[in-house]
């Protein structure tokens, strides 16, 4: 019987939280070592006496305990499935594209250096210009075809192997993105330089084929996939991150949305895939930074009469403590975040969400505001041993307004349900809040004439909490979208 695979949550463009070094422009530099998967239907058969190298075991070792990506077949699988990246570069350089032995290096270099297996290829030069190359790759194939007057090359690499494309992608833009020589009088200046697009898609078939493969579950076969890599017309596509932490899985792109390409248009997306959840989702964008942290914040905060210590759930990214540390009141603001790496990644990347710098007495960085304090722990928790019954509580320590910005009430996870549900920790949040307090909960989407009760459809935990609330003893409730 074969085993069941896990995806491993993305593409990896980084290994680790570090700056990049160099001109990699926020790409991973790829890895050097050989791979240890391929297209298996495509592999010379082996008579039983014959033997394997140094590198090879390393590969058969790899296989037996390497859980990584349903695309990889070296278990014997055999996926009708597959990678294909697409890339179209213009302003390349003419010379460049109409030059048949130039061509073939760069696609000798292009497979080598990305340890594929080229088995055959083939350039051909076209009447009255341009060049058509075609590549047999032991992984399936890649192709371009030129058009040098127009400085354009289009690219196309299909591998049928378990190793990732999208970090190949620097590669590419280094071996055919090759900048127009000046013509005579012309400044160096004056020459644009290549631009490049691309897309990346899964194809062919893994549900059904792939023993425990759910779709889902694949970030590259949900949003991730089809809203970022899959769209080939961005006019900048940037990975400024890849990484995982204790708790989630993080991918952070800048893109240009070409539909007006003005300021507005780029953007900075955030997809999260918790553990143990299936997909990735898209968790943050600089384009509705203000819209979302301003609505979950302030209405509140202008609804107490003197709010002086704010509680935040979650809210990694800081945006929420920034709008509450804008109120000049607040005396305190404790930010209750148990996934820490989140933190630090969202000071490194995404240094707009927690920016303080035109807050009159802050700091530039919002976590380092005198009001604010940070704990890394779990907020039911926090909330369930610190503020068990109303009695118990030392009344200086109770919060005038306590902003619960966490995961959607939709997400099917023990921690997502606990937040919504949990009896002790409900009760909790109304003992944490002082005779006039305020609590404010981010409920999700908005329902459309389509969308059934919440009682019946991916909503019941907005239902369960709705009514919870009431138990417990709130007064009031007033329900506004953003």
């Amino acid at each position: 019987a074969q085993s069941k695979k896990a995806f491993d949550g993305g593409p990896d463009f980084r290994s680790d939280t570090k700056k990049s070094t160099g001109d990699d422009k926020g790409w991973k530099p790829l890895n050097a070592d050989p791979p240890c998967d391929a297209c298996s239907r495509g592999k010379e058969k082996k008579n039983e006496l014959s033997t394997t190298t140094e590198g090879e075991e390393d590969c058969a070792e790899a296989s037996s305990i390497n859980e990584d990506g349903h695309n990889d077949d070296s278990d014997g699988l055999h996926l009708p499935a597959g990678q294909h990246l697409l890339v179209d570069i213009k302003d390349v350089d003419s010379e460049f594209l109409n030059s048949e032995e130039r061509l073939a290096s760069a696609m000798i270099d292009l497979t080598n250096e990305s340890k594929l297996t080229l088995l055959s290829y083939h350039c051909h030069s076209l009447v009255p210009i341009g060049v058509s190359c075609a590549g047999v790759l032991l992984e399936s194939h890649v192709a371009f075809h030129t058009w040098p007057l127009e400085g354009v090359i289009t690219l196309d690499l299909f591998t049928c192997g378990g190793g990732k494309l999208v970090p190949l992608m620097p590669l590419i833009e280094r071996l055919f993105s090759v900048k127009q020589t000046p013509s005579e009088g012309e400044n160096e200046e004056d020459i644009p330089e290549p631009t490049l697009l691309w897309a990346h898609k899964l194809r062919g078939f893994r549900e059904g084929f792939a023993p425990g493969y759910v779709r889902t579950s694949n970030p590259l076969d949900e949003g991730l996939g089809w809203s970022v890599l899959g769209r080939l017309d961005f006019d900048m596509k940037r990975p400024l991150l890849s990484t995982k932490t204790a708790f989630q899985h993080v991918d952070i792109y800048e893109v240009l949305d070409p539909d007006h390409r003005d300021l507005e248009s780029y953007q900075i997306i955030v997809y999260s895939q918790q553990n143990s959840l299936p997909g990735g989702v898209q968790q943050s964008t600089l384009y509705g930074d203000a819209p979302y942290h301003e609505s979950i914040v302030h209405p509140a905060m202008f609804t107490h009469e003197n709010p002086k210590r704010v509680a935040i759930i979650g809210g990694g990214e800081g945006a929420t403590l920034r709008e509450a540390l804008k109120h000049n009141t607040v005396e305190k603001a404790v930010m209750i975040e148990i996934d820490e790496d989140v933190v630090q990644l969202s000071r490194e990347y995404l240094k707009e969400w927690s920016d303080c710098s035109d807050l009159v007495g802050s700091a530039n960085d919002c976590f380092e505001d005198p009001r604010a304090e940070v704990r890394y722990e779990d907020a039911t928790q926090y909330f369930i041993s610190g503020f068990p019954t109303d009695e118990a509580v030392n009344g200086s320590d109770k919060f005038d307004v306590i902003v619960m910005d966490s995961l959607d009430p939709n997400v099917k996870i023990s921690y997502a349900v606990d937040l919504y549900s949990n009896d002790a920790y409900i009760e909790s949040l109304y003992n944490g809040l002082t005779e006039s307090g305020i609590l404010v909960i981010q409920l999700g989407e908005s329902n459309t004439d389509d969308d059934p009760a919440d009682e019946v459809g991916k909503f019941e935990n907005r239902a369960i909490i709705k009514e919870k609330l009431k138990e417990v003893g709130f007064k009031s409730m007033h329900i506004y979208t953003e």
